[in-house]
């Protein structure tokens, strides 16, 4: 054994939404948590910021609600705009418990807040600790070896949570990765004096490759969190549908509206790419001793390339099991129980929706029913079975236009 030693309940590896948020459902819990991060907070966080009344659900279950109200950009309308160029528009719809509006929160206050929140519970935080390896007593994972500002340590738990986003590096290391999971890729930045701002967040398939997006969230009435992203063709032999994020953002900005928006802005930071994991269906979600939570098992909307919400909803399934008596098995079952079905039919949702001609005519056929429009709305939400867009009753209404 190298470095000093300590022993925990519960380990959670990286303070992104799902870890942080995991952290405080535990310690509120009384559970001992310990939450690593590579970087000291506040930090920034490539995404889309965008958070869904589900995700607005969970932050008023920690008490957060208020706080994110605070600095974020409150939403009450989406538009979208088909590949066409026809426009469909829709308000965020009363669903349920859940708020009415969403919201534009960048990663570099809303992390914090979630991490803060954490803490505040009774979780334990260190950073910058960067972990290098899982550790394994016979079949079993038993916590992880870290670099940190004193030097090399071993933090040993009971329980090991992997809540790394994206980064597959760890898992490619335990092997623990049969088969490279599916990415999509985007990019995005930041614009101030825009113009053209609304209480709406705009979603492009006007002018990105398919199946992808555009998008324009605002952060205030005059600046935007602006990006554009695809999801990977699946099957050997298919061709990426660009080079990289970087090409399909700088296609996307040429858009006549987007460019038009753009007329007297100026980007606050650089351009960066980042990748969006959506193998869910198929990613290995526990094994002894360790668990995974949020985007590290796959967990990004494959319709929307959303991530937030699932993250903390993820973190409060994954915290109702992980405060019981529990195996790999159940753990599996408990987020199979939340998620799969919605992903398998949300997948195939895209597949058919996400061909321009199609979504054409499905934009043709909600300008003429609000009613339609709102049923897509609920969709990319997560509010509704994603099955109702196969119906036959919805299916009439899109072959007709």
């Amino acid at each position: 054994m190298t470095g000093h030693f300590s022993l925990h309940d519960t380990l959670i590896i990286g303070a992104g939404p799902a870890g942080s948020a995991l952290a405080y459902f535990l310690a509120a819990r009384g559970r001992e948590v310990l939450l690593l991060d590579k970087s000291n907070f506040p930090r920034d966080k490539t995404c889309g910021d965008g958070l869904s009344p589900r995700a607005l659900h969970i932050l008023r279950e920690m008490g957060l609600l208020d706080a994110a109200l605070n600095v974020g950009f409150r939403i009450n309308r989406v538009l979208l705009f088909a590949p066409g160029g026809h426009l469909v528009e829709a308000p965020v719809p009363a669903f349920d418990h859940l708020p009415n509006y969403a919201l534009v929160l960048p990663r570099l206050q809303l992390d914090n807040l979630i991490r803060e929140r954490a803490v505040s519970a009774g979780a334990e935080f260190r950073a910058p600790v960067t972990v290098t390896e899982l550790l394994r007593e016979g079949e079993a994972f038993v916590g992880a070896r870290a670099t940190t500002p004193d030097g090399p340590r071993e933090f040993h738990a009971r329980q090991t949570v992997l809540a790394t986003g994206a980064a597959i590096g760890l898992l490619e290391r335990a092997h623990l990765l049969p088969t490279p999971p599916a990415f999509g890729r985007a990019a995005r930045t930041y614009y101030q004096n825009m113009r053209g701002l609304s209480d709406a967040i705009e979603f492009h398939f006007d002018s990105v490759p398919l199946p992808g997006y555009g998008w324009v969230f605002p952060t205030s009435p005059t600046t935007a969190n602006v990006g554009a992203g695809y999801f990977t063709r699946s099957g050997a032999g298919q061709a990426p549908l660009r080079n990289s994020p970087r090409q399909v953002f700088d296609e996307f900005i040429l858009n006549p509206r987007v460019a038009e928006m753009l007329t007297h802005a100026h980007a606050t930071a650089p351009v960066k790419g980042y990748p969006l994991r959506f193998d869910f269906p198929t990613a290995r979600l526990a094994f002894p001793g360790l668990c995974l939570v949020g985007e590290a098992c796959g967990l990004v909307n494959p319709l929307t390339g959303e991530g937030i919400d699932y993250a903390l909803e993820s973190a409060a399934v994954a915290a109702e099991v992980l405060g019981a008596a529990h195996t790999p098995e159940t753990y599996t079952r408990a987020l199979h129980a939340r998620f799969l079905r919605m992903f398998v039919n949300i997948t195939r949702v895209r597949d058919l929706y996400l061909r321009p001609w199609v979504f054409n005519r499905f934009a043709a056929a909600a300008n003429r029913s609000a009613e339609l429009a709102l049923l897509l709305v609920h969709i990319a939400l997560g509010n509704v079975d994603p099955l109702r867009a196969l119906s036959p009753k919805t299916l009439l209404k899109v072959a007709l236009g």
